[in-house]
């Protein structure tokens, strides 16, 4: 088989080639991680700091609460000719006849004819116009 052969650690390529890649021994240390907070925690920069992450998660649990409510109404779906036909039980021909007569809403979208999901619910309803 074609392997590949596996590199060995840093420390194991050092030792072989009997070479320090620093002064102080070949140990390199991890870097230091400086703290984020202030470390005086009851400073007034903390309280300012508190206060406005608050005020930050209050804000996004009113616009989550404010995009979960379900709205009144619903924007209406547009579907095409044959698409309204299968809802409604009938012909092309004869869904364009209802258009033509008034009794079914319709869209013009550049040269497509489409029609509202709530026009094919006030047909079923018999809440026509």
């Amino acid at each position: 088989m074609n392997e590949l052969p596996m590199r060995a650690p840093a420390s194991e390529r050092r030792r072989r080639s009997g070479r320090q890649s620093s002064p102080g021994g070949g140990h390199i240390g991890r870097p230091m991680l400086l703290p984020v907070w202030p470390s005086n925690p009851s400073g007034p920069r903390n309280d300012r700091l508190t206060a406005a992450v608050t005020e930050l998660v209050a804000a996004l649990r009113d616009e989550i609460a404010t995009e979960r409510r379900p709205t009144e109404r619903q924007p209406d779906h547009l579907l095409s000719i044959e698409q309204a036909a299968r809802a409604l039980g009938i012909g092309r021909t004869a869904l364009y006849s209802e258009i033509g007569a008034g009794r079914i809403r319709s869209v013009k979208v550049g040269r497509r004819r489409l029609i509202p999901s709530s026009a094919i619910s006030e047909v079923a309803s018999g809440d026509g116009r």
